[in-house]
């Protein structure tokens, strides 16, 4: 791990005689680097015996093989757990040219490589292609690596070039571009 910021305070603790790092806080221009992981932000703390990082400060990113994350409030990554999670207007950059907004998002990440495994964004959800003109808007969507599918619930809208789509619930596969939709069945309302 390297870590560079122009402020760096390291917390010890007294073990066995000797000086343990136990917790790290970076101020100031800061760069978490870890094999084909990055982080950057403004303030971070790094827990060395929990190896968790928290990324807050007016714009943070968090890059990996599988893509891109920034958010304007804070961004979590426990690398124990593979987790992490953001806040704040988040963007996520997915390899295939997916964009996904969304308010909060959490996310899981395979052992072995970092790669996104699934993601769960809420909050003024978008999903976007620019590149074959598609667009989903929803209050929540969830992602999976594997099947390249997205889940999308809560006043979902699908723009497909020049056609609109709207229900309660879709899926779109981001491979092959196909979604489908449901109506709200509880209120009656079709698609």
């Amino acid at each position: 791990v390297t870590l560079k910021a122009n402020i760096v305070k390291a917390n010890y603790i007294l073990k066995n005689g000797e000086n343990i790092l136990k917790k790290i806080i970076a101020k100031e221009r800061v760069v978490l680097t870890k094999e084909n992981t990055k982080a950057t932000g403004q303030k971070m703390t790094y827990d060395l015996e929990d190896k968790i990082a928290k990324i807050t400060g007016p714009f943070q990113t968090f890059s990996s093989p599988s893509g891109y994350v920034e958010s304007k409030r804070y961004i979590i990554f426990d690398d124990l757990k593979n987790k992490a999670q953001a806040e704040g207007e988040v963007k996520i950059i997915l390899s295939n040219e997916t964009i996904i907004y969304a308010d909060y998002v959490k996310a899981n990440f395979k052992p072995k490589d970092k790669s996104l495994k699934n993601a769960i964004a809420k909050g003024n959800v978008i999903v976007e292609n620019k590149s074959k003109s598609r667009k989903s808007t929803a209050d929540m969507g969830v992602y999976n690596s594997d099947s390249e599918l997205i889940q999308l619930s809560g006043n979902v809208v699908i723009f497909n070039q020049k056609s609109k789509l709207s229900g309660s619930k879709g899926i779109t596969n981001l491979k092959t571009g196909i979604s489908n939709i449901i109506g709200d069945l509880k209120n009656k309302k079709r698609v």
